[in-house]
């Protein structure tokens, strides 16, 4: 699912400016400073995008939110998982330096190392993960840039009936790409979903988890060269944006049962997709060119 991050008040997003390309492994750790200061960063593509900080690393580090807009919230598919604090601050990533904005929670779990940052928020124009051998069969499939500085890097999927987000997340270990309630809905409806199974939790973001259920599919979404058969969905209810949706057939319930239920007024639903690793099995690197807006994936011939 998607997240966002908002400040204390409207600040300027700082311009990208081309300047080279950034190649890393999924999980790798980069040798970064923030102010003077060592770091180890693990650059993400799966958002947020913006700079952050474990708390521990802003205790040793002695850093302090800003006069103004220093308070931050992380939100989670429109609502607010944790309160924080960000600053302004200047940073040097794989050689070159940048002015930037950090946040940081103290009531969110550590991640590895001693924060996590995204494409948009790096100063590189091309940021590449490499997870695999990309032989000459290999072909490159080109998607859509979108999101920013205060999400996430994805792109945007379209068709007659729906639209939605879709992220890829390197770092998600699920077994099936993770749908919005809405999207889920949409997806099913056009191309004969259906429920089964129990639910189960997976996590979104720093801890967070929501529940999901398993959908197939008659006929499969293809996405560039993914061709998608299950997905978890994400269960409905209200606790936020990506929850709301209509319900999908569900082969465990009874046929003779009557449901009745009433739209109440709420958060627009959210309509997202996040691909995880293990759907891109027969792929082998993703490029985020900030320049050109565009996601590059490159994958062999199915």
């Amino acid at each position: 699912m998607m997240a966002a991050l908002a400040l204390g008040a409207n600040a300027p997003v700082p311009d990208q400016t081309p300047v080279t390309e950034l190649i890393v492994q999924p999980g790798e750790m980069i040798a970064a400073t923030i102010e003077r200061a060592p770091a180890r960063l693990r650059i993400v593509s799966g958002g947020p995008d913006r700079l952050l900080l474990n708390a521990d690393f802003i205790m040793q580090s002695g850093f302090k939110p800003a006069p103004l807009m220093g308070n931050a919230n992380l939100n989670i598919a429109g609502k607010r998982a944790f309160k924080g604090k960000n600053r302004p601050l200047d940073f040097t990533i794989a050689g070159v330096a940048h002015k930037g904005r950090a946040f940081w929670f103290f009531d969110a779990p550590a991640m590895p190392g001693d924060g996590t940052i995204g494409p948009w928020a790096l100063p590189q124009s091309r940021i590449t993960l490499q997870f695999g051998a990309t032989d000459a069969s290999s072909q490159r499939h080109d998607f859509p840039l979108f999101g920013g500085i205060n999400s996430s890097s994805v792109t945007g999927y379209k068709e007659e009936s729906f639209g939605m987000a879709v992220g890829f997340d390197l770092d998600d270990p699920t077994a099936h790409p993770i749908a919005s309630a809405a999207a889920g809905a949409a997806i099913a409806r056009a191309y004969g979903g259906t429920l089964s199974g129990a639910t189960w939790d997976v996590e979104i973001l720093l801890g967070v988890k929501r529940p999901v259920r398993l959908m197939t599919l008659q006929r499969p979404l293809v996405i560039g060269p993914l061709s998608i058969k299950q997905i978890a969905v994400r269960v409905r209810d209200r606790i936020d944006a990506a929850g709301r949706g209509e319900p999908i057939p569900d082969n465990t319930e009874d046929p003779s049962e009557i449901v009745v239920s009433a739209q109440k007024k709420g958060q627009r639903p959210a309509f997202t997709l996040t691909i995880p690793r293990a759907t891109l099995a027969g792929c082998s690197r993703l490029t985020f060119d900030k320049a050109a807006t565009r996601i590059e994936l490159w994958c062999r011939p199915a």
